[in-house]
């Protein structure tokens, strides 16, 4: 009878707890990581099965091949209330769902309270808290003027934005240059060196990188510095430090060809160099035209945004104009800097989920070997990921191949059916910002799409049409 029991080999299949207690006792076993499809969600696995159509397969098929075909170019820098189709004067516009300011979270609030001191329409939180009472300014969320942007998100009348067309198909989004680290208001974090700062970046960044850029009559395309970019290290949301060098490498010359001052070229080079997340922005407004352009298929099942205000998560569906919002994700799984946890953080935050949506960040998170302990540590796990990821998406994208990963293609198009049938969340690469205000950033790592999202877009799906 021993000899019998010393021969039992196990296949677990579900709860892992099992699998361990097995392990522990010597038992030779492999576990198998099932659950059930929806969770066990009757209605919704009919869904899932209501959508399995040619109708839907064709439209998914057309959201991934826009998405593929965009070509992002940055061409213009701009104020934001020029640029951007539809901005008044008295607007600020902040990342994530609608919120109420006095809703929102600490960092947000401070982001929104330093906007409006640079734009000199109030000195401290009472004076703008009054005056969005009496409506002298409004709030609202980036995504309904086409604009996004990185973490608390706000974007002022006069602050210079990066304006990026995909020439595919004629559409343009828009959004601030990145403030680097410290006292930014990105991070909800202000001071006197702030506001310095701020308007450095619109009285000699703005004008040197607009005369650069107007010296070349093609703009600068952007897919391709990514592409190079994830052979050298980036997935171009949480590293983009090689995209920014190449980045220095296309625009310097520019800056030499233009009429810009030697005094100016160097503030502007040092500035962009010493930030590695300089071309963050490029990237946000990149992706944010190709997902556009991909949205409105009758039938797309594929995600086209997903954004974050610290308090709500917001998605939106390639086949519905309805965004469909849950509360954000707890920054559970991030990385912290010495001194602080997860008590001391603010929900997941920022527009830069776009990222994911267009199949880069979190998606292909192995390109980026110096970020792997965000998923265990190892290129082993960084892989994993990928190959999750995989599962839930309608196709993948072999113009971003990590080589680290074997030139792994990236997945593409979030599908929330199975997303829902598996409950498998995108992961999210991002920062982690305290939830008091002033303290800005104090961690990195990953997030979790929140599931509920997902379900409620899916149960709000309508069926095919099938011809």
């Amino acid at each position: 009878m021993a000899d019998i029991t010393r021969r039992i080999h196990l296949v677990n299949v579900g709860l892992e707890g099992f699998f361990h207690e097995i392990r522990e006792q010597g038992t030779p076993a492999v576990h198998v990581d099932w659950r059930p499809p929806a969770s066990g969600d009757v209605a919704l696995m009919r869904k899932i099965a209501a959508l399995r159509g040619p109708a839907v397969e064709k439209a998914n098929a057309e959201t991934v091949a826009r998405i593929k075909a965009g070509r992002p170019v940055w061409v213009d820098v701009q104020p934001a209330a020029e640029a951007i189709y539809g901005m008044e004067r008295n607007v600020l516009l902040h990342s994530g769902p609608p919120i109420d300011f006095f809703d929102m979270c600490d960092p947000q609030q401070r982001a929104v309270e330093a906007a409006a001191i640079f734009e000199g329409w109030a000195t401290d939180r009472a004076g703008l808290a009054a005056r969005l009472k009496r409506g002298d300014i409004r709030l609202l969320p980036n995504y309904v003027l086409g604009s996004v942007g990185a973490m608390c998100g706000v974007i002022s009348p006069s602050m210079p934005v990066v304006v990026t067309e995909n020439v595919t198909r004629g559409n343009r989004s828009w959004t601030t240059f990145n403030e680097g680290k410290g006292a930014v208001i990105w991070m909800g974090a202000y001071n006197e060196e702030t506001f310095r700062r701020l308007r450095w970046m619109r009285d000699v960044l703005a004008p040197g990188l607009r005369a650069a850029l107007r010296a070349t009559d093609e703009g600068i395309d952007i897919f391709p510095i990514i592409a190079e970019g994830v052979l050298m290290g980036d997935e171009v949301h949480a590293r983009s430090a090689a995209c920014t060098l190449l980045l220095l490498r296309r625009l310097t010359p520019l800056l030499l060809a233009a009429d810009v001052g030697r005094e100016a070229i160097r503030e502007i080079v040092e500035f962009i160099g010493r930030n590695n997340h300089s071309f963050l922005s490029l990237t946000l407004t990149a992706c944010k035209t190709v997902a556009d352009a991909a949205h409105g298929l009758p039938g797309s099942t594929v995600v086209t945004a997903m954004s974050r205000n610290g308090v709500d998560f917001a998605l939106r569906v390639g086949g519905m104009d309805a965004w469909f919002i849950a509360p954000t994700a707890p920054m559970d799984e991030a990385i912290y800097y010495s001194g602080y946890g997860p008590e001391d953080a603010a929900g997941d935050i920022g527009d830069s989920a776009i990222v994911e949506t267009v199949g880069l960040g979190g998606m292909i998170i192995g390109a980026a070997p110096s970020i792997s302990s965000f998923v265990g540590g190892s290129m082993r796990h960084s892989r994993r990921a990928m190959s999750a990821m995989r599962s839930v998406c309608a196709g993948e994208n072999p113009a971003f191949a990590p080589g680290s990963v074997d030139f792994m293609p990236a997945p593409v198009g979030i599908d929330i059916r199975q997303v829902v049938r598996l409950g498998v969340s995108p992961i999210i690469d991002t920062g982690v910002l305290h939830k008091r205000s002033g303290v800005g950033q104090i961690g990195t790592g990953i997030a979790r799409a929140p599931l509920e999202a997902f379900r409620k877009a899916l149960a709000a799906m309508p069926l095919p049409q099938e011809n």
